[in-house]
């Protein structure tokens, strides 16, 4: 069996050629860049590499490069694979370093195959790349390589500035307000009608925090009035309404409702949100209109807080903790990242029950979540799933790290009693790891390891952490 190393810096891209090459018998590699291509090459196998050109760090042509300078590997055939350097300057460089096929995004998959097994087979009848490898000398190789890397970059500059004014334009033409946001808070681009709702420019409100320029907070919003729609956007990528109250610097407010909507790149993963401000009326104005406009939002939004919340410990419930589990398996997939999940368990809980009442065992199933939410990631999503049963969704984390985060959880709980004015327990707990594998064909497959994961820290003597 043929062996093939596929190189690119898109994880959707590396997906998709393998899917296409794995069925006609062929084993595939896949690498991030250059770089790391280059060191899987060297550990030997391969029959032929299909490489991107613009990448971070090693690009395609430096990879080729280094390729047709190393003894071992010189002789190993190359397709460029590329949808950025289209020029007959670019494909003349890539031939002149010993380039097999110079291919142009996008192929079908029967012209890709076709491509392959010619490359291979003119291969296998000795056919050399042509002209021999590293017949270009090095000052030449710089010189050419330079004028195309520079080319490209003016290139790029040229459709990032038209991008621009095109997304400028846009966001302009819109009668209502636009904000763009990233995760961190920070305006990244605003227009004229969301700047003047504010009674500032916009060029004041780009590269602030939203807080800042919107509400005139110093830190994220987190007022039960103010309902912020980023988690719903970035954690969930939903689009949601929600009804705030916009001041402007001469302290006059009025009523926005506001459409909160995620920004998706190729992967599928949420970078950005963009918020439309609909001014509704002047706050000052008070009718029927209103009142019933922000009864209805504050009605919509506690209803959706309670079917997401878990009454009594304010955590994910079951159903919303399970439906992001589902959001992060489908985004693991596609990107071929990691997941990992912890479930976890207190040990001997029904005897806290039955020695010290329902009420005081509430206290410490708060007190439990507190605890573990303090020990957690940023990034890391939890919920109860149970009685006394918690689960972890640990996104972009292998079994070392989820492993970590298990036991430094477990000694939050074990090391330190819990307490009241009417009593005080020492109580452990137990966790199951485990990391989503190929084999996984859906997020049940992965919560039902998990779970026996748990169950057998719990036969192996409680409060410890097992890796299923």
């Amino acid at each position: 069996m043929r062996k093939i190393l596929v190189i690119d810096d898109d994880p959707l891209t590396r997906h998709i050629l393998e899917d296409i090459l794995v069925p006609g018998d062929y084993t595939v590699g896949v690498a991030g860049d250059g770089e790391e291509g280059l060191k899987k090459l060297k550990t030997g196998g391969y029959d032929l590499v299909i490489t991107d050109v613009l990448m971070p760090g090693m690009d395609g042509f430096r990879l080729l490069r280094e390729i047709r300078k190393d003894d071992v590997l010189k002789y190993i055939p190359v397709i460029f694979y590329t949808g950025t350097y289209l020029d007959r300057e670019d494909e003349a460089l890539a031939r002149g370093l010993g380039v097999s096929r110079y291919l142009i995004k996008p192929l079908t998959p029967g012209e890709l195959v076709k491509a392959v097994q010619e490359v291979l087979r003119d291969e296998e009848e000795k056919k050399p790349p042509s002209p021999a490898p590293a017949a270009m000398e090095e000052p030449a190789f710089l010189k050419l390589y330079n004028e195309r890397l520079v080319n490209k970059l003016k290139t790029t500059l040229v459709d990032s500035e038209r991008a621009r004014i095109y997304l400028e334009h846009v966001m302009e033409s819109m009668g209502d307000g636009m904000v763009v946001i990233d995760r961190d808070h920070t305006v990244v681009q605003a227009n004229s009608a969301a700047a003047a709702s504010l009674g500032v420019e916009k060029q004041e409100m780009t590269g602030r925090k939203c807080y800042e320029v919107i509400h005139r907070e110093e830190a994220p919003c987190r007022s039960q009035h103010v309902i912020c729609p980023m988690p719903a956007v970035f954690d969930r990528g939903e689009t949601v309404k929600v009804l705030h109250t916009h001041g402007d610097t001469a302290k006059n407010e009025r009523y926005m409702e506001i459409t909160a909507s995620p920004l998706k790149d190729r992967s599928g993963e949420t970078f950005a949100m963009v918020e439309t401000y609909r001014d509704i009326m002047e706050k000052k104005v008070d009718d029927a209109l209103v009142n019933l406009v922000k009864k209805l939002n504050d009605a919509q939004t506690h209803l959706k807080y309670m079917a997401d919340t878990d009454e009594l410990t304010g955590l994910k419930n079951r159903r919303s903790i399970m439906e992001r589990l589902e959001e992060e398996f489908q985004r693991a997939k596609r990107s071929h990242r990691p997941l990992s999940l912890i479930m976890l368990d207190i040990d001997h809980f029904k005897g806290i029950n039955d020695a010290h009442g329902h009420l005081f065992g509430d206290f410490v199933l708060k007190m439990i979540a507190l605890r573990i939410k303090d020990s957690l990631r940023k990034h890391d999503i939890l919920g109860r799933v149970g009685g006394e049963e918690f689960l972890i969704v640990a996104p972009d984390s292998g079994a070392e790290e989820s492993v970590h985060v298990a036991e430094r959880v477990r000694r939050s709980i074990s090391t330190k009693p819990i307490g009241d004015k009417t009593a005080e327990v020492s109580t452990t707990l137990s966790a199951g790891v485990t990391v989503m594998t190929a084999q996984d064909a859906t997020a049940d497959a992965i919560f039902s390891r998990a779970d026996a994961a748990l169950y057998k820290a719990k036969d192996e003597g409680r409060n410890r952490v097992a890796l299923l």
